[in-house]
C-alpha cells in the first residue's frame, strides 16, 4: 500500500491530492460505494419487474431509499466526520437532488435513448446498462464534493 502511495504522489498532478488520508478515505468510499451499488442496482431491477411504472419512476424511487444508505455511510465510515450533520445533510440533500434530476433523469433518459438506437428496445444493454451508467458518472463527481464540500 505505501508503494502504491509513493508512486502515485510522484505524479505532478497527483502529488497535492495523494496523501494517505485521501487515499484511505477513498478506498473506504469505494467499499461504501461498491455495498450501495450492490443495494441500489438489486431494489432497481427488482422493483421494476414488480411495479407497472416508468423506469425512470423506479429509478427515482430507488434513489430516495438510497439516499440515507448512503449518507450515513459515507459521514461515518468513508470520511469519518464529526463536523456539523445539519449543514452536511443539507448540502448532501442539494447534491441529492442535482444527481437525481441532472444524472438519473436527464442521462438515465439520453443513454437509455442512445442504447435503444443501438440494440433495440427491450434488448440486454437497454434494460441493464442506463442505471450502471449512471452510477459511475454519479460516482465520479461525488467523491471530491463529498471530500472538499460536504464532509469536511
Amino acid at each position: 500500500m505505501e508503494k502504491l502511495l509513493h508512486r502515485l504522489s510522484r505524479i505532478p498532478l497527483l502529488n497535492k491530492f495523494i496523501t494517505p488520508e485521501t487515499f484511505g478515505q477513498f478506498v473506504r468510499y469505494i467499499i461504501t460505494g461498491v455495498l450501495c451499488f450492490s443495494v441500489e442496482y438489486s431494489l432497481f431491477i427488482i422493483l421494476r419487474s414488480r411495479l407497472a411504472i416508468s423506469e425512470i419512476m423506479v429509478n427515482v424511487i430507488v434513489y430516495s431509499i438510497i439516499f440515507w444508505l448512503n449518507f450515513l455511510l459515507n459521514k461515518f465510515f468513508s470520511f469519518r466526520s464529526k463536523n456539523n450533520f445539519k449543514r452536511q445533510l443539507v448540502l448532501y440533500g442539494l447534491l441529492f437532488v442535482f444527481n437525481l434530476t441532472v444524472g438519473n433523469i436527464v442521462l438515465f433518459s439520453a443513454i437509455r435513448h442512445v442504447l435503444v438506437l443501438i440494440s433495440g428496445e427491450g434488448s440486454w444493454p437497454v434494460l441493464y446498462l442506463p442505471k450502471i451508467l449512471i452510477m459511475f458518472f454519479i460516482i465520479s463527481w461525488n467523491f471530491v464534493l463529498y471530500k472538499k464540500v460536504i464532509y469536511r
